[in-house]
């Protein structure tokens, strides 16, 4: 395209990299709420990870069967539930890459929905902003002659990266790369379709022409084979009250320079471009053979202000997997200070779908803010220098985001950013102008992130079946040292500046999966044992921390790596076994073991772990900070309160079966309807199973959750750590249903204890004592009265006594004939007269009622029967019990009592009676959400005073 004129006649511009600090993060549910704009993530699984929908680096998410359309309508008419606490009208549904809505809500109402069970979170939303970085920063950079990054990264040319996979059209053919930025110049030669091949069968996107008086500015022709989608979003920033500006477009169309420009540092072809004085430059984004799909999010608008609203990119990324992209990228600024803003979240659920994502760093460390895009799932890229110059390069630039991650220090166990690349005057296309199709230079982390997506593009199209994670582990293992040591720390340059010429063969690879990234959001200090290409350990003991790392050899030979380590001699890391062989396609797993051998507590060292086999070397940082090994930690801390809990009520009965023994038997119930798990637990505590007196061991059974037409995930995860021989369904089949049923097979034999209705259940659960038992606990079966019976479970338990349920002012049939005929010595009532009435006990004959006057009170009844010094109490919600069920037949089986709590304030009578128990140890049942930190903050301040 010789004559074509580069913007500013390749003169040092300014360039609108949109990577700025973005706002305050998720609103917790206790804090402080304002009016404004919010994202509500529900609970439930979206398309992109539902089993029975969800996409992986074979098969896209499916959003068009019958199953997919009726799962969506499910996600609905949840979000309708929701959303009839509130008055607005939702601004999006999402229900692909995440399951909830955004909306404008008063601050009573953001309050009010963040309390609810079926509400993951509440984050309050504004408007990211663009931000301008200086090209030649680091001491003004003199422009290239004609290297520019697809020469200095060896994809071009004789040997090339590209004569290797077929050609610069072979490489990422078949993939297409969707770009969530400020729109696409559909009319430069960089997006041009010819002799491009059609997009995959898979792809279902498309091309919308704008709205309004913009209706013309995206024509339905501007979509070839190379931009083979076209969409805009803008109703978030709307829902702002922001309109766009007249020399904006509301539509798919570019006039920022930015997306076009990002999008052909991506996936751009080659082209001839011309500058002003005749001077030649071979153009060229990292996978010219790729489709790209442009995803407009980011607008000039009105009032003088630009930016990208979070909800209209949310609905991107929505759109993005829905329509079959392999990889994003998103060179858009994010919120530096937590690990769960939702449109990373988004992200997240994307990349467990099989879509790689690549996100910018960020432009301001100079400003002191630090790295963004904290995700685990994500590659988040520093901005380096590129071409050879007098000075020493590559180098990461001063402004680039850099670590460590800026969360509670226990929390920092992710390495960011992840990778360095091309970043600092980068040429490619503009939006066009006036005289035609523009091209130029920009600086910024926003151009160091495209080079990632194409060359994350580039390794999909050769290898189709591996995950965004080994794609991410390949870039990361095999990447070359910068030029100076600043670069090289990790907290600056990630791994390495991205070298593909050795990415192809990576020699081993790092995986990691959505179970893994929502083990680690459960407990982010925990995070040093994710499976990534680093080891990062905020806070090493007096003892040696040990990890574990499963390698897996995506070659075609068994390959042998002996391991080495290099760094200071005041951190010892040792690996075992030294010497690993891997076979062709297997894993193998290894234990690092790190400690801190004589430097400062507080001051963050670092070293290099290699692996080495033959020619091929896979290499790893590891960071650490914190006590030497063997010296003295000074006096005990005070002891604290623990807390078992997951990302769900699912998850959290996961964690809670993990306390257990080895057991034989597990119990299974609705994670919904409560009532059966609830007089399952004393059965569970002894682990008794239909038609046998106890399992064969006698051992108690954990009880999980399931929800009623679909095992979740973290439920069939546990099922596969526990191994069990028996599982116990509790309830029928509108409270399990056929299908969890038939999951449940592959897992072990299957029981079923179920009856027309929660009495006639608990009655069967009851009957499974034998036939002379000498206590029966009786609690009402009302939904007000859960509370109650969960307690008691407890007590029951412990005494190997049934719980039997019966209505407030009645006793039912099943009721009455299980007493009947288990005829107990003694039939003691839960609850007050509110929840079993004097006509319930007298016609029972009961001997004796348990009450306080409230539920908080009749927990603490129930727990007089405990001596002072017992060993654990738990603390449970009394108004939120999915947490407490599994909790329930736990505290039976160990004889100690469950207390209620308020979600936001200890009762009085709770703690009276803690100050009795005098526990060893407080175990609180569930998140913040069920039992609220500053719960949590009250027992520890009273804690230190009951043990001993």
């Amino acid at each position: 395209m010789a004559g074509i004129s580069l913007a500013a006649g390749l003169a040092p511009a300014a360039a609108s990299a949109i990577d700025g600090p973005a706002p305050a993060g998720p609103v917790s549910a206790t804090g402080d709420f304002q009016d404004g704009t919010y994202i509500v993530v529900l609970n439930d699984l979206p398309l992109a990870t539902n089993p029975g929908t969800a996409g992986s680096a074979l098969a896209k998410t499916d959003t068009t069967s019958a199953d997919a359309v009726a799962y969506t309508d499910r996600l609905l008419a949840q979000q309708d539930a929701v959303l009839q606490g509130v008055a607005a009208e939702p601004t999006y549904r999402y229900t692909v890459a995440l399951n909830g809505f955004s909306a404008t809500l008063t601050a009573a109402e953001a309050a009010s929905l963040s309390q609810r069970s079926d509400v993951a979170s509440v984050t309050k939303s504004s408007l990211r902003q663009l931000q301008e970085v200086v090209n030649g920063p680091d001491g003004g950079m003199p422009q290239p002659d004609t290297e520019i990054s697809p020469d200095v990264l060896g994809l071009r040319g004789q040997g090339g990266v590209w004569s290797q996979v077929g050609g610069p059209l072979s490489a990422g053919a078949g993939t297409v790369v969707g770009v969530i930025d400020s729109g696409i110049a559909f009319d430069n030669p960089a997006f041009a379709g010819e002799g491009i091949p059609a997009p995959p069968a898979s792809w279902s996107g498309e091309c919308e022409t704008g709205e309004g008086d913009d209706a013309g500015d995206f024509p339905a022709s501007a979509c070839t084979n190379k931009l083979v989608g076209g969409r805009y979003f803008v109703e978030g920033a709307r829902s702002y009250g922001l309109e766009v500006a007249e020399e904006d477009s509301v539509s798919p169309l570019d006039t920022d320079n930015h997306g076009s420009h990002v999008a052909g540092t991506a996936a751009g072809r080659e082209v001839s471009v011309e500058d002003t004085g005749g001077n030649t430059y071979e153009m060229a984004g990292m996978v010219p053979g790729a489709h790209v799909a442009a995803y407009k999010v980011c607008y000039d608008f009105s009032n003088g202000t630009a930016g990208c609203a979070p909800e209209d990119s949310i609905a991107a990324i929505d759109a993005a997997v829905a329509d079959g992209v392999d990889v994003l990228n998103f060179s858009i600024s994010g919120d530096p200070e937590t690990l769960e803003d939702p449109v990373d979240l988004a992200f997240k659920n994307a990349a467990a779908a099989g879509v790689f994502s690549a996100a910018s760093a960020g432009n301001s460390a100079g400003d002191g803010v630090p790295v963004a895009h904290l995700g685990p799932w994500q590659t988040t890229v520093a901005a380096a220098a590129h071409r050879e110059e007098d000075g020493p390069v590559p180098s990461v630039g001063s402004f680039s985001g850099r670590g460590p991650i800026s969360v509670d220090a226990e929390d920092q166990t992710i390495l960011k950013p992840d990778i360095g690349a091309p970043g600092i005057n980068v040429l490619a296309a503009y939006a066009s102008d006036a005289d035609g199709p523009n091209w130029g230079y920009l600086t910024g982390t926003s151009m160091s992130s495209p080079h990632i997506a194409g060359l994350g593009a580039l390794l999909a199209a050769e290898y189709p079946d591996w995950s965004p994670m080994a794609i991410k582990s390949a870039m990361q293992t095999s990447a070359a040292d910068y030029a100076n040591a600043e670069s090289n720390q990790a907290f600056v340059g990630g791994t390495g500046f991205v070298e593909p010429r050795d990415f192809l063969n990576p020699g081993l690879v790092f995986d990691s999966t959505e179970a893994d990234w929502d083990a680690f959001l459960a407990d982010p200090s925990t995070g040093y044992d994710l499976n990534a290409a680093y080891v990062h350990i905020p806070q090493l003991g007096t003892e040696p921390t040990t990890v574990t790392r499963t390698v897996t050899n995506p070659g075609s030979a068994d390959a042998t790596f002996e391991a080495s380590f290099a760094g200071p001699d005041t951190l010892s890391v040792t690996v075992e076994p030294a010497s690993a062989t891997v076979p062709a396609g297997g894993t193998a797993e290894v234990t690092i073991t790190v400690a801190n051998t004589g430097a400062p507590t507080d001051e963050w060292q670092e070293g290099d772990l290699s692996w080495t086999s033959g020619d091929t070397v896979v290499e790893i940082p590891v960071l650490a900070r914190g006590q030497v090994a063997g010296e003295d930690p000074g006096p005990e801390p005070d002891p604290m309160v623990e807390r078992v809990f997951g990302s769900d009520r699912y998850d959290t009965a996961a964690e809670i079966s993990a306390l257990y023994p080895d057991i034989e038997t597990v119990y299974v119930a609705s994670g919904t309807g409560f009532a059966d798990a609830m007089s399952g637990s004393p059965a569970a505590s002894q682990g008794l199973v239909p038609r046998m007196m106890t399992t064969p061991d006698g051992d108690p059974a954990p009880v999980l959750l399931t929800k009623n037409d679909r095992l979740p995930n973290t439920t069939a995860a546990a099922l596969g750590e526990l191994d069990p021989s028996n599982i116990v369904i509790l309830g029928g089949d509108g409270a399990v249903n056929g299908d969890v049923e038939a999951e449940l097979a592959s897992y072990g034999e299957v029981t079923r204890v179920e009856g027309t209705d929660r009495y006639e259940t608990s009655a069967n659960l009851a009957m499974m004592f034998g036939g002379d038992v000498d206590t029966v606990y009786l609690a009402s079966g009302a939904d007000a009265a859960y509370a109650d019976a969960l307690t008691g479970a407890a007590r029951a338990g412990s005494e190997t006594a049934p719980v039997l349920l019966t209505r407030p002012d009645m006793v039912p049939a099943a009721t009455a004939e299980a007493l009947a005929t288990l005829n107990p010595d003694n039939v003691i009532v839960l609850g007050g007269e509110g929840a079993v009435s004097d006509a319930v006990y007298t016609a029972v004959q009961a001997d004796d009622r348990i009450a306080g006057a409230n539920r908080y009170e009749t927990a603490v009844a129930i727990s007089q029967e405990h001596e002072p010094d017992v060993e654990i109490v738990h603390i449970a919600s009394g108004r939120d019990f999915p947490d407490a069920l599994a909790g329930s037949a736990l505290a039976g089986t160990q004889d100690v009592p469950v207390l209620l709590t308020k979600p936001d304030q200890l009762p009085s009578a709770t703690l009276a009676e803690l100050e009795r128990l005098s526990p060893e140890r407080v175990v609180i049942l569930g998140g913040t959400k069920a039992v609220s930190q500053d719960v949590e903050d009250r027992l520890n301040e009273e804690y230190p005073g009951w043990v001993g």
